[in-house]
């Protein structure tokens, strides 16, 4: 009897050994597969209709904000048609387009529009983040402080031009990139709507050497800013450009390359009829 029990013993001894063993074996399995997922490459994260991609320790041009691959946002029509469409929001723009301030007044119980831009000197892509611009009570604040100080609903970005034929893709891509995403930073809720820029005139023949060639590059380029980092897309070029690539005659100032009042009136009418609900 006691040999018998002893073999028992022996049995559930070996037993308990095997089931060690295997439970060792199973969490080593889980363990190494753990690992290897843990090694991909991360910070991918689902954010409403866009994807956030995020390298640690970039620089404002690693950290984009984006809608889908290769998708352009254009702004969208709407049938609203007033004035109110235009009321609230905020233009960072360079000089060719501050005939719009003409056009920033309140009309009935609007609220409006607000007028970013520099005091002259030229308004860079590259640089746009680190630029001053004339806030409204005449400091002079970055995009991204005065973004941060009024949190606007909607911000319209028109630039690039100047500078234009000595600045290379790379710098202006993520120069505008970085514009973006300091506004972004500084005011999580803003909604950024990127344009086309104009070209200049055909009798064109200012200091800068800028052509409709340099103007359709950048335009790319802008395109391809929406498109990396989600920001909507205006394109106000081809209502101002004549089917050559030259700014339309009946849109131009004098100096070859600002808007006209005609061109401003053609610019609202676009924000009357193409919003965000």
């Amino acid at each position: 009897m006691k040999n018998k029990l002893s073999g028992i013993h022996n049995i559930l001894w070996a037993i308990g050994i095997l089931t060690a063993a295997l439970a060792l074996l199973v969490g080593l399995v889980i363990s190494m597969s753990a690992r290897y997922d843990g090694d991909r490459l991360s910070g991918t994260m689902t954010l409403g209709e866009g994807v956030r991609r995020e390298k640690r320790g970039g620089s404002g041009a690693d950290n984009l904000d984006a809608a889908p691959a290769d998708t352009l946002r254009e702004l969208p029509s709407t049938k609203k048609g007033g004035l109110e469409a235009v009321f609230g929001m905020t233009f960072l723009c360079d000089k060719t387009i501050v005939g719009l301030r003409d056009y920033a007044k309140t009309y009935g119980d609007g609220t409006p529009a607000s007028i970013w831009t520099d005091n002259g000197s030229g308004f860079y892509a590259a640089t746009a983040a680190s630029k001053e611009i004339i806030f409204v009570d005449g400091s002079m604040l970055t995009p991204s402080n005065a973004a941060m100080i009024t949190k606007p609903d909607r911000l319209v970005i028109y630039l690039g031009a100047d500078g234009l034929p000595d600045t290379t893709e790379q710098d202006f891509i993520a120069g505008y990139v970085e514009l973006i995403n300091s506004i972004r930073d500084a005011s999580p809720n803003t909604a950024v709507i990127c344009c086309s820029i104009a070209s200049v005139s055909t009798n064109y023949q200012a200091a800068d050497g800028l052509t409709p060639e340099h103007i359709a590059r950048a335009n790319a380029w802008i395109r391809q800013v929406c498109i990396q980092t989600g920001a909507w897309y205006a394109d106000l070029a081809s209502l101002l450009n004549d089917s050559s690539g030259y700014l339309s005659d009946a849109y131009l100032m004098p100096d070859g390359r600002s808007i006209s009042a005609a061109g401003i009136a053609i610019i609202v009418d676009y924000f009357r009829f193409h919003g965000l609900n």
